[in-house]
Protein backbone atom coordinates (compact mmCIF):
# COMPACT_ATOMS: atom_id res chain seq x y z
CA UNK A 1 0.00 0.00 0.00
CA UNK A 2 1.43 3.53 -1.05
CA UNK A 3 2.11 5.63 2.02
CA UNK A 4 -0.37 8.32 1.29
CA UNK A 5 -2.57 5.98 1.90
CA UNK A 6 -1.48 4.64 4.96
CA UNK A 7 -4.01 5.21 7.81
CA UNK A 8 -2.51 7.73 10.57
CA UNK A 9 -1.14 5.55 13.25
CA UNK A 10 -3.43 7.22 15.51
CA UNK A 11 -6.47 7.44 13.85
CA UNK A 12 -7.55 10.33 16.33
CA UNK A 13 -4.86 12.18 16.80
CA UNK A 14 -4.38 15.69 15.34
CA UNK A 15 -1.82 18.33 16.09
CA UNK A 16 -4.01 20.58 17.37
CA UNK A 17 -6.27 17.99 18.95
CA UNK A 18 -10.06 17.89 18.94
CA UNK A 19 -11.31 21.65 18.85
CA UNK A 20 -14.61 23.38 20.48
CA UNK A 21 -16.04 23.11 16.75
CA UNK A 22 -15.17 19.21 16.80
CA UNK A 23 -18.84 17.34 17.36
CA UNK A 24 -18.76 13.73 18.67
CA UNK A 25 -21.83 11.36 16.81
CA UNK A 26 -24.31 9.40 18.64
CA UNK A 27 -21.56 6.53 17.15
CA UNK A 28 -18.86 7.84 19.17
CA UNK A 29 -17.47 8.90 16.10
CA UNK A 30 -15.23 12.73 15.72
CA UNK A 31 -17.06 14.61 13.54
CA UNK A 32 -14.01 17.19 12.78
CA UNK A 33 -14.97 20.96 11.40
CA UNK A 34 -12.68 21.19 8.23
CA UNK A 35 -12.98 25.21 8.59
CA UNK A 36 -11.73 25.46 12.12
CA UNK A 37 -9.06 22.74 11.21
CA UNK A 38 -7.63 24.77 8.28
CA UNK A 39 -7.66 27.72 10.97
CA UNK A 40 -5.00 25.95 12.92
CA UNK A 41 -2.87 24.77 9.68
CA UNK A 42 -2.95 28.78 8.44
CA UNK A 43 -1.26 29.66 12.13
CA UNK A 44 0.80 26.84 11.97
CA UNK A 45 1.99 27.89 8.58
CA UNK A 46 1.86 31.64 9.48
CA UNK A 47 4.66 30.89 12.70
CA UNK A 48 6.52 28.53 10.36
CA UNK A 49 7.20 31.06 7.83
CA UNK A 50 7.44 34.11 10.12
CA UNK A 51 10.49 31.82 11.61
CA UNK A 52 11.87 31.25 8.25
CA UNK A 53 11.95 35.17 7.78
CA UNK A 54 12.67 35.77 11.31
CA UNK A 55 9.36 38.52 11.86
CA UNK A 56 6.22 37.78 11.36
CA UNK A 57 4.78 37.84 7.83
CA UNK A 58 1.25 38.10 8.56
CA UNK A 59 -1.64 37.57 5.84
CA UNK A 60 1.33 36.84 3.23
CA UNK A 61 1.65 33.09 4.73
CA UNK A 62 -2.18 33.06 5.00
CA UNK A 63 -2.16 34.31 1.31
CA UNK A 64 0.75 31.06 0.63
CA UNK A 65 -1.07 28.50 2.41
CA UNK A 66 -4.19 29.42 0.65
CA UNK A 67 -3.00 29.59 -3.01
CA UNK A 68 -0.09 26.47 -2.44
CA UNK A 69 -1.80 24.17 0.33
CA UNK A 70 -5.03 24.07 0.35
CA UNK A 71 -6.55 22.23 -2.43
CA UNK A 72 -4.08 19.61 -1.39
CA UNK A 73 -4.88 19.71 2.17
CA UNK A 74 -8.47 19.17 1.61
CA UNK A 75 -8.03 16.68 -0.48
CA UNK A 76 -6.12 14.62 1.86
CA UNK A 77 -8.60 15.14 3.89
CA UNK A 78 -11.88 13.82 1.83
CA UNK A 79 -9.13 11.00 1.70
CA UNK A 80 -9.36 10.53 5.22
CA UNK A 81 -13.25 10.80 5.48
CA UNK A 82 -13.46 8.05 2.22
CA UNK A 83 -11.23 5.52 4.09
CA UNK A 84 -12.64 5.89 7.21
CA UNK A 85 -9.78 7.17 8.94
CA UNK A 86 -11.14 10.68 10.28
CA UNK A 87 -14.87 11.88 9.67
CA UNK A 88 -14.85 15.75 8.14
CA UNK A 89 -18.11 17.31 8.81
CA UNK A 90 -17.58 19.27 5.16
CA UNK A 91 -18.55 15.90 2.90
CA UNK A 92 -21.14 13.71 3.13
CA UNK A 93 -21.51 11.73 6.06
CA UNK A 94 -22.78 9.01 4.21
CA UNK A 95 -19.59 9.27 2.59
CA UNK A 96 -17.49 8.29 5.61
CA UNK A 97 -15.72 4.80 5.29
CA UNK A 98 -17.00 4.22 1.64
CA UNK A 99 -13.86 2.81 0.44
CA UNK A 100 -14.28 0.32 3.19
CA UNK A 101 -17.98 -0.49 2.14
CA UNK A 102 -19.09 -3.90 1.00
CA UNK A 103 -20.98 -2.08 -1.23
CA UNK A 104 -17.35 -0.66 -2.84
CA UNK A 105 -16.32 -4.46 -3.12
CA UNK A 106 -19.23 -5.81 -5.29
CA UNK A 107 -18.33 -2.91 -8.06
CA UNK A 108 -14.37 -2.31 -8.02
CA UNK A 109 -12.21 -4.69 -6.69
CA UNK A 110 -9.24 -3.74 -3.89
CA UNK A 111 -6.42 -3.45 -6.33
CA UNK A 112 -8.67 -0.99 -8.70
CA UNK A 113 -9.79 0.81 -5.56
CA UNK A 114 -6.50 1.46 -3.95
CA UNK A 115 -5.08 2.44 -7.37
CA UNK A 116 -8.15 5.24 -7.79
CA UNK A 117 -7.10 6.15 -4.55
CA UNK A 118 -3.65 6.88 -5.03
CA UNK A 119 -4.45 8.63 -8.64
CA UNK A 120 -6.75 10.56 -6.74
CA UNK A 121 -4.31 11.20 -3.28
CA UNK A 122 -1.36 12.27 -5.80
CA UNK A 123 -3.55 15.14 -7.29
CA UNK A 124 -5.00 13.49 -10.51
CA UNK A 125 -8.48 14.29 -11.18
CA UNK A 126 -10.98 12.01 -13.01
CA UNK A 127 -9.62 11.90 -16.38
CA UNK A 128 -6.56 10.46 -14.92
CA UNK A 129 -8.24 7.75 -13.63
CA UNK A 130 -10.01 6.86 -16.85
CA UNK A 131 -7.20 7.26 -18.94
CA UNK A 132 -5.51 4.68 -16.68
CA UNK A 133 -8.72 2.77 -16.60
CA UNK A 134 -8.06 2.68 -20.34
CA UNK A 135 -4.59 1.71 -20.28
CA UNK A 136 -5.14 -1.70 -17.97
CA UNK A 137 -7.82 -2.11 -19.56
CA UNK A 138 -9.59 -2.23 -16.66
CA UNK A 139 -13.82 -2.28 -16.35
CA UNK A 140 -14.81 1.61 -17.20
CA UNK A 141 -18.14 0.69 -16.39
CA UNK A 142 -17.44 0.22 -12.41
CA UNK A 143 -14.65 2.61 -12.85
CA UNK A 144 -17.67 5.12 -13.85
CA UNK A 145 -19.58 4.04 -10.94
CA UNK A 146 -16.60 4.65 -8.57
CA UNK A 147 -16.14 8.15 -9.58
CA UNK A 148 -19.47 8.92 -9.72
CA UNK A 149 -20.21 7.46 -6.09
CA UNK A 150 -16.87 9.85 -4.65
CA UNK A 151 -17.80 12.36 -6.76
CA UNK A 152 -14.44 14.68 -6.22
CA UNK A 153 -15.34 17.54 -8.41
CA UNK A 154 -18.56 18.46 -6.34
CA UNK A 155 -17.02 17.85 -3.46
CA UNK A 156 -14.37 20.53 -4.47
CA UNK A 157 -16.69 23.05 -5.54
CA UNK A 158 -18.21 23.36 -2.32
CA UNK A 159 -14.91 23.90 -0.44
CA UNK A 160 -13.71 26.77 -3.19
CA UNK A 161 -10.88 28.71 -1.53
CA UNK A 162 -13.16 31.60 -1.10
CA UNK A 163 -14.74 29.84 1.95
CA UNK A 164 -11.62 30.15 3.88
CA UNK A 165 -11.44 33.35 3.15
CA UNK A 166 -14.31 34.13 4.77
CA UNK A 167 -12.44 33.46 8.08
CA UNK A 168 -9.47 35.01 7.93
Amino acid sequence: MSSLLRPPTEPEFLPEGCLPCDRVREDNVVVHSLTGHALQELERHKWIESQKHGHDVGAFAYQHWLDHCWKGWTRAKLLEHLYGWRCWGAFDEDDFGLFAQSTVDHHVSSEVLEQVAEILANGGENLDVINWAVEVNADIAAIMWLLDRIDINAKRQRLLTNHIRLFI
